[in-house]
């Protein structure tokens, strides 16, 4: 009977902390090669700087995350070799606390590192480093994932990194850090299809890995692993011209830069980089779409991946190889100050929920 009061309870706290605007809840991708146990679901208390560990579930190191905007579908890439790799679809309940397996497909190619899903078309899209190549799947409407419908590769140096929509929903664009490209393509009968002619060639050695828009859509800036800097274009009819070349710190032959984000005012833009200097470059953003360096916020190790709550007051650093996640507020300034940390083991990938 304790249990079973336990068990109650633990289900109401969960509906009143997915209700409570005081609370935040998120999802955890990880490396599993130590003791992870995958995909965590957490609630973060804001007013006690607290956390709560709901759930998890097991996947092989589920390094990347993206959700349907209901939130009742979470999908996820499960990183390894050129013949185990897979994309993941699981149930999610954020009300009670559960997450599901539902089903799973072969990428048929090696070390899948970024998904996307297209809600328009139910299609989940991902990016496969060492494949190099991009695989397209659809799903049922409860969220089943079929076999494989596109298969999309590259030249034999290629080593995609991330894919996402453009702003418009017009174009699909994926980075290439093989080729220092970024590639673009249009759907059309739920089918993506290069546009040679828009291709974004980008200098060579740059390493293009993740890339971001402002918030009217006119411009791209692009992050370049291997040079540490950040790329600014101007979009003008699908074409891109090049406005700015910035580093984000003096460490130029360190390689490591990992992740980009945009403030949710559109102002300010955030850079993390890894192996040396391990931070995250703070930059404002101009009325020309140019950036300005404002500062650096040093982090534990491995910052491979950051995220930005919806109100812009907190932003979670996932620190991999301190095992740790950093819980920095965001300043008048926008600056950053140091609030709380939680331990995770090899945490990569941090998406929070509404």
């Amino acid at each position: 009977m304790k249990k079973l009061f336990s068990v109650i309870a633990l289900l109401f706290s969960v509906i009143s902390l997915a209700q409570n605007g005081k609370n935040i809840q998120f999802l955890v991708g990880t490396y599993t090669d130590s003791d992870s146990e995958g995909i965590y679901l957490y609630n973060f208390d804001k007013e006690n700087l607290k956390f709560e560990k709901i759930t998890s579930v097991f996947a092989k190191n589920p390094s990347y995350l993206a959700l349907s905007p209901d939130e009742k579908l979470l999908f996820s890439v499960s990183e390894n070799g050129q013949e185990d790799s897979e994309v993941l679809s699981f149930s999610l309940d954020k009300k009670v606390g559960k997450i599901n397996l539902i089903n799973a497909q072969n990428t048929k190619g090696g070390a899948p590192c970024y998904v996307m899903y297209d809600s328009g078309n139910k299609n989940v899209i991902t990016a496969n480093y060492t494949g190099g190549n991009i695989s397209v799947f659809t799903i049922t409407e409860n969220g089943v994932l079929q076999e494989i419908s596109q298969n999309i590769t590259f030249d034999k140096h290629s080593h995609l990194h991330s894919v996402q929509f453009s702003p418009d929903k017009k174009r699909v664009l994926a980075t290439d850090l093989g080729t220092d490209k970024v590639y673009s393509f249009k759907l059309k009968d739920n089918q993506l299809q290069r546009i040679q002619n828009e291709d974004i060639t980008l200098p060579k050695g740059m390493g293009p890995r993740h890339f971001t828009f402002s918030a009217n859509g006119k411009y791209l800036y692009v992050l370049g692993e291997f040079s540490r800097e950040i790329i600014v274009l101007k979009q003008k009819e699908n074409q891109f011209i090049k406005l700015q070349v910035i580093t984000t710190d003096e460490f130029t032959s360190g390689k490591g830069a990992a992740d980009i984000h945009i403030s949710p005012n559109g102002k300010f833009l955030y850079a993390s980089n890894r192996l040396v200097n391990d931070g995250i470059a703070i930059f404002s953003i101009q009325k020309s779409g140019k950036l300005k360096k404002i500062g650096y916020q040093t982090t534990k190790k491995h910052p491979r991946n950051f995220a930005i709550t919806s109100d812009g007051k907190y932003m979670f650093v996932a620190s991999r190889d301190e095992n740790i996640i950093q819980v920095f507020e965001i300043q008048s300034n926008e600056l950053l100050g140091l609030k709380t940390e939680l331990n995770v083991p090899k945490p990569v990938c941090i998406q929070f929920l509404q």
